[in-house]
C-alpha cells in the first residue's frame, strides 16, 4: 500500500479512537503507538452482572481502506458457536461498510446480540471454568475454547500414556514462558503427511494441560517430492492471524517436513500485537534447537491446502 494510502487510513483510525473514546469512557483503552485498543463491551440491557467480553482490536496499515481489523475477544462462557456467530457477524458488517470505520458498529452488534448474553447458559459455562496453575506458579482463569478444529480426546489410552506417545510421534516440547500473566510454550513433530499432522495434533491433546490450553496455534510444511513442492497449511484456533504468522514463520526460516504448535494459557490481560511475537519467538527457539531452520530459498516453491484460520 502506497504511504498516501497509509496516511490517510491512520489519520481516519485516529478519528475513530477519539470517538471511541468519546462515547465508550472508562470502558476503553487506547494504546495509540501500538494501534490498538481494548474494550470492555457489556450487553444494552443491564444482565451481564458486571461480566464483559474483552474485545482487543489492532488497526492495520490497510484499515479502513482495504481490510477490516484484526480483533481478540475474551469471555470464559463464549462457546464455539458463539465465537463463530460474532466473527461472521463482524465480517458481514465490515463486507457492507464500503471501507468505512466499522468498531462502533462492531461494539454496538455485539451488544444486542441476546444469544451472546444469554444468562443461563454464561452462568453455567462461567461456573464450569476451572482455575489452573502456569508453570511459573501463576493462577490463570482458563477461558472457554474458540474453537476446535480437532477433536480433543476425553481420556488418555489405557495402553499408552503422554510420555510414550511423544516418543512415538517424535514430539518435543519448548520451555513454557510467561508475559503479562499469558504463558506460551512451543511443541514441534516431524511429519510427512496431512495425516501424519493430524495424528500429531490428536497426540499433543491427549495431554490435558496442552488441550486446555486458550489457543493452540498449528502449522506445518511437508515436502511432496512426486510434486516437486511444499504441502502447507495453518490453523489461528481462535488467535485471529497468528496461523499465518506462525506459517511464514516456517517459510523464511525453511522448515519444511514439521509441524509446530503454539499454546497459548490467555491470563486475563490482552497482549495485542505482542502475542504474535511471543508465539513466532516461541516456535522459533524450539525449530532451531530441533534443528529445522536452513536455507528457505531452497523450498521457495509451494501450494498452500485452504487455510483454517478465523478472525476474532
Amino acid at each position: 500500500m502506497d504511504p498516501a494510502s497509509v496516511q490517510a487510513n491512520r489519520a481516519a483510525q485516529a478519528e475513530e479512537l477519539e470517538a471511541l473514546r468519546y462515547i465508550y469512557g472508562e470502558d476503553i483503552v487506547v494504546h495509540e503507538h501500538e494501534h490498538f485498543c481494548e474494550i470492555s463491551v457489556y450487553p444494552s440491557e443491564e444482565e451481564s452482572g458486571g461480566l464483559a467480553v474483552k474485545l482487543g482490536v489492532y488497526f492495520p496499515d490497510e484499515y479502513p481502506s482495504h481490510s477490516e481489523p484484526t480483533f481478540e475477544a475474551e469471555a470464559a462462557w463464549l462457546s464455539e458457536q458463539d465465537r463463530d456467530k460474532v466473527v461472521s457477524g463482524f465480517h458481514e458488517l465490515y463486507s457492507s461498510s464500503d471501507g468505512e470505520v466499522i468498531v462502533f458498529k462492531w461494539i454496538e452488534w455485539m451488544k444486542e446480540q441476546h444469544w451472546l448474553w444469554n444468562c443461563e447458559k454464561r452462568t453455567a459455562l462461567a461456573a464450569s471454568t476451572k482455575e489452573t496453575v502456569n508453570d511459573s506458579g501463576e493462577s490463570a482463569t482458563a477461558a472457554a475454547q474458540l474453537f476446535q478444529p480437532f477433536e480433543k480426546p476425553e481420556d488418555v489410552p489405557a495402553e499408552l500414556n503422554v510420555e510414550e506417545l511423544d516418543k512415538l510421534h517424535g514430539i518435543i516440547h519448548g520451555c513454557p514462558f510467561t508475559e503479562k500473566k499469558s504463558t506460551f510454550q512451543a511443541h514441534l513433530a516431524p511429519v510427512h503427511s496431512a495425516d501424519e499432522v493430524e495424528t500429531v495434533m490428536e497426540a499433543l491433546l491427549r495431554n490435558r494441560k496442552i488441550s486446555g490450553a486458550t489457543h493452540n496455534i498449528m502449522a506445518f510444511r511437508i515436502v511432496l517430492p512426486d510434486k516437486n513442492t511444499v504441502l502447507q497449511d495453518y490453523d489461528d484456533d481462535g488467535e485471529t492471524a497468528a496461523g499465518n504468522r506462525l506459517l511464514h514463520l516456517l517459510q523464511i526460516v525453511g522448515a519444511i517436513d514439521v509441524v509446530v504448535v503454539v499454546s497459548r494459557w490467555f491470563g486475563g490481560i490482552l497482549l495485542g500485537p505482542d502475542r504474535f511475537k511471543h508465539i513466532n519467538n516461541a516456535a522459533r527457539s524450539l525449530l532451531e534447537s530441533g534443528g529445522y531452520i536452513r536455507d528457505s530459498r531452497k523450498n521457495s516453491n509451494t501450494c498452500s491446502s485452504s487455510k483454517k484460520g478465523k478472525a476474532r
